[in-house]
């Protein structure tokens, strides 16, 4: 088992050196909900994205497109509030006229609970990605994962089983993710024998993805998941409580 897990954190390591857990936001795979990590959380993580998960336009260069990794850091200072710093890498040519990963996107990240799940009522989530750029700036770079969504999420327990069903509307203004323009969902399942780990199906408006997630040692988030049963995208997150709270899982 020890040696799994050393050469499980060694693939990741190599793989990027990282919904929304790619940006670092608490979500699905790459669907919002309306969770909220614990008050006082702050996160920092790496994950590798495989070409079909991005945008189709912008790993679409020199012919081919092209998988890419990102990192992030990411802080709950309310219980009713995330925020997220993103940059993703992208291929472009570099000062000595060689194609390689020298370029960058950086977007803000934001959510909102404005209403929390009660016994009777699903949680309500607000939120977008690169919400204040233009959709083209001065530089020629365009804001590649701009969206803006609402989330409602509704956990049911049976036998210390959780079972979580999700619902969200997307709205992305580029045409080149169109495909992920509108309804979206999923549901999420904690067994009883392993409260830190999440098996995940999503629906992402074009896609069906498939994942698990686990929380190892209290401190490590890591996250394996296919994309239409396919292309893997996944990655590892460090998580501590800057309150000294306990996961709320």
């Amino acid at each position: 088992m020890k040696k799994f897990l050393f050469c499980l954190l060694c693939c990741v390591y190599w793989n990027v050196m990282q919904a929304q857990e790619y940006s670092g936001i608490t979500g699905m795979i790459h669907v919002p909900t309306a969770e909220m990590a614990t008050e006082g959380e702050a996160r920092a993580g790496v994950f590798f994205l495989n070409q079909e998960f991005l945008p189709s336009n912008l790993f679409y260069q020199y012919g081919h497109k092209h998988n890419t990794t990102n990192h992030f850091l990411a802080i709950t200072p309310f219980s009713w509030l995330e925020l997220a710093y993103v940059c993703t890498l992208y291929k472009g040519i570099d000062q000595y006229g060689e194609v390689g990963f020298s370029r960058k996107d950086r977007y803000f990240a934001v959510k909102v609970r404005p209403l929390k799940e009660g016994k009777w009522w699903p949680a309500i989530a607000i939120g977008a990605q690169d919400p204040g750029r233009t959709m083209e700036d001065p530089n020629g770079d365009f804001a590649y994962f701009q969206n803006f969504y609402i989330a409602a999420t509704k956990h049911f327990a049976w036998k210390r089983h959780e079972l979580g069903v999700h619902l969200a509307y997307r709205y992305y203004r580029s045409d080149f993710n169109v495909k992920w323009r509108g309804i979206a969902g999923g549901i999420t399942y904690r067994p009883a024998f392993a409260k830190n780990l999440r098996a995940v199906v999503e629906y992402t408006g074009n896609d069906i993805n498939i994942g698990v997630d686990y929380l190892l040692w209290r401190y490590f988030f890591l996250q394996a998941s296919l994309q239409n049963g396919q292309y893997f995208t996944g990655g590892l997150c460090f998580k501590i409580n800057l309150l000294g709270k306990k996961n709320a899982n």
